[in-house]
């Protein structure tokens, strides 16, 4: 048991001590699901840079999440040994640590992003329309001329950490 003040609070288990600032989610499955509610919110918005922020923030840091949940530490001896491997399976999640990083750091001293820049696109059509159209959309600039979309992007790393974590469960 945990007093604070005059509430006492139950004693909780290791995992629930990892989680204990994240209201109701408590483990990546949740955090997974806060990011694909998150995702509706953005295809909703017509190109939020806010919630592109966000999808791109909680996209990444499932990676934490995982590693400490499932005991990856036992196979990886350090974090960032296992943030290079999840990126190697899923190079879109590179993109998502470049987003996040850069969007949480004024300047950025340590991480050598791979985004040479981002970009609000303005177009005339709406997100009712396809990107076949000259619509609205947030555009990743990466080396040798490549441009990706971020909706493509965030959707590639859903996918991933549905699969993966589904392959956790096994």
């Amino acid at each position: 048991m945990v007093i604070i003040g005059n509430i006492i609070f139950p004693k909780r288990s290791k995992l629930e001590k990892m989680n204990n600032l994240t209201f109701e989610i408590k483990n990546s499955k949740d955090f997974l699901d806060k990011l694909k509610k998150d995702f509706k919110d953005y295809l909703g918005s017509d190109n939020s840079s806010r919630l592109a922020i966000n999808c791109a923030m909680t996209s990444w840091h499932l990676t934490e999440w995982i590693y400490h949940e499932y005991n990856f530490n036992k196979k990886f001896k350090k974090d960032k040994y296992y943030k290079n491997h999840i990126k190697e399976l899923c190079p879109s999640l590179q993109i998502m640590h470049d987003i996040s990083n850069g969007s949480k750091h004024y300047k950025l001293k340590i991480h050598k992003p791979i985004i040479q820049a981002t970009e609000k696109k303005e177009g005339p059509f709406d997100n009712t329309f396809d990107f076949t159209f000259e619509r609205t959309m947030l555009r990743i600039f990466l080396p040798n001329n490549k441009v990706v979309i971020f909706d493509d992007e965030l959707k590639k790393t859903i996918k991933f950490w549905e699969n993966y974590l589904n392959k956790q469960s096994e």
